[in-house]
């Protein structure tokens, strides 16, 4: 069961992770048009630095997950590098435990936001009108997917040590 949600789990990060490059490159794509418009003297889009907001947030969140999954994350490695195989599954098992908690706890009160601006109906007024919990919905799915990926990490990493008894990788 476990490796069957593994693998939904691998689908849907590989997912996130291209739409956050599309993001990315229409993000690219719109800045570079509105420099164009603008050195032509045209009136600019308007919309361009909200739009970069919002494609912030998605390719942070909706990413991170493809990223995790991918052992492409900033890691500091400096003391789990210096222990037993033993005392390194137990330190990344420990911090993959805090991670998961942590993004949790995120999830959690990330989700009452979103709720709280869906039941009062808030709007984020700029060039765009939006409503503000579409904007922060991006704050729950992300943290939650990040849970479930450090959980995966735990067992993969778990059942990777039971098959074999070589040292543990450092990711």
């Amino acid at each position: 069961m476990i490796k069957l949600i593994d693998s939904a789990m691998g689908r849907i990060c590989d997912a996130f992770g291209f739409a956050a490059s599309l993001v990315i490159a229409f993000l690219a794509l719109s800045v570079g048009a509105e420099v164009v418009v603008r050195n032509l003297g045209l009136p600019a889009f308007g919309w361009t630095l909200e739009m970069c907001e919002y494609g912030l947030l998605l390719v942070s969140f909706l990413g991170a997950p493809w990223v995790l999954r991918r052992h492409d994350h900033i890691s500091v490695d400096v003391l789990v590098r210096h222990v037993s195989p033993r005392t390194r599954l137990r330190m990344l098992t420990v911090a993959d435990m805090f991670a998961a908690l942590t993004c949790a706890v995120l999830a959690y009160y990330a989700t009452q936001a979103a709720l709280d601006a869906y039941a009062k109906g808030s709007l984020l007024f700029k060039y765009l009108v939006v409503p503000q919990w579409i904007v922060l919905s991006v704050l729950p799915l992300g943290m939650s997917l990040l849970v479930i990926e450090f959980l995966l990490r735990i067992y993969r990493r778990g059942s990777e040590t039971a098959n074999t008894n070589s040292e543990v990788e450092i990711t």
